[in-house]
Parts: structure tokens; sequence; C-alpha cells
């Protein structure tokens, strides 16, 4: 079974127990601030994380993603996500 990493928010800590490859961004105080390695490596963890939040909020502009599917046809969920899916790198690639 292989996993994959998993780039998450502090409040999501109980995840870390679930997933064994979670990367969480480190967290400053006043007393013990952030050394400029940390810094960096929260960089690229938001940028990662913040590139998938706005692929799921583009997939989620279609509406039929956000309402609840009241439909009993076998796998139109999936159909859904699929066009949603379509439709956002459509967009993408097209702007």
């Amino acid at each position: 079974m292989k996993f994959y990493n998993a780039y998450i928010n502090q409040y999501l800590k109980l995840f870390n127990k679930a997933h064994p490859n979670t990367q969480i961004p480190k967290k400053g105080t006043r007393k013990r601030p952030l050394s400029p390695e940390q810094k960096q490596e929260n960089k690229i963890i938001s940028g990662i994380r913040i590139t998938v939040e706005h692929a799921i909020a583009g997939i989620k502009r279609l509406g039929c993603m956000t309402q609840i599917l009241r439909n009993r046809r076998p796998f139109i969920d999936d159909t859904f996500l699929l066009l949603s899916a379509g439709l956002w790198n459509f967009h993408l690639r097209t702007a």
C-alpha cells in the first residue's frame, strides 16, 4: 500500500495519526521565532496546499459538486466530478 504526501493545516492535526506522510507547517512564537529554513519549508508546503485548494474551488464552481445529489443512477456522482474537473482544466488552458 503506497501512501502519498498530505499537506494539511494546523487545524487538522488528527489527520496526522491516520496518515504517515503528513506535512504540517511549523508554528513560531514570540519567544521562539521560526528560522529561515523553517520559513522556507512553510512556503513550500503552503504553495502546494494553495494550488490544491484553488483546484478544488474551481471544480466546485460548476455547482453540481456543491449541491446535494438526489439522483439514483449508478456512478452519476463520478460523472459529475469528471465533468467538473474537465471544465476546470479547459478553463485553465484557455485563460
